[in-house]
């Protein structure tokens, strides 16, 4: 049984407009952010604790935001499925800022 998931990803959406739609998604899920960084302007890391039954809320409201997954992600996301809903897990969540004009071979990594 997982205690934790790896959640990474990427959004062409400007960086502030994503911050608040990855603040939304998280709050959407009942998660609490208890860590973040920022890697300039490329990317944010954000640790964050909710339940399991939590993570398809999450998955879920990611793509409503324009946040795209990595299908290993995805994968990941879709195994925990079978836990037990209540399951406290600490998601690490990674998410790249692509320019929108930027060439489309990362989307073609993710689902």
């Amino acid at each position: 049984m997982i205690s934790y998931a790896f959640v990474d990803g990427f959004t062409r959406v400007a960086r502030d407009e994503a911050i608040e739609r990855l603040k939304r998604a998280i709050a959407e899920a009942d998660g609490v952010i208890v860590d973040f960084a920022f890697f300039g302007a490329q990317a944010i890391r954000l640790t964050v604790e909710l339940d399991a039954a939590s993570l398809a809320v999450l998955r879920r409201a990611f793509a409503e935001a324009e946040i795209e997954l990595f299908s290993r992600c995805v994968a990941d996301l879709d195994a925990a499925k079978g836990m037990d809903a209540a399951h406290p897990i600490v998601a690490m969540l990674h998410v790249a800022f692509v320019p929108a004009e930027a060439d489309a071979g990362v989307a073609a990594h993710a689902t």
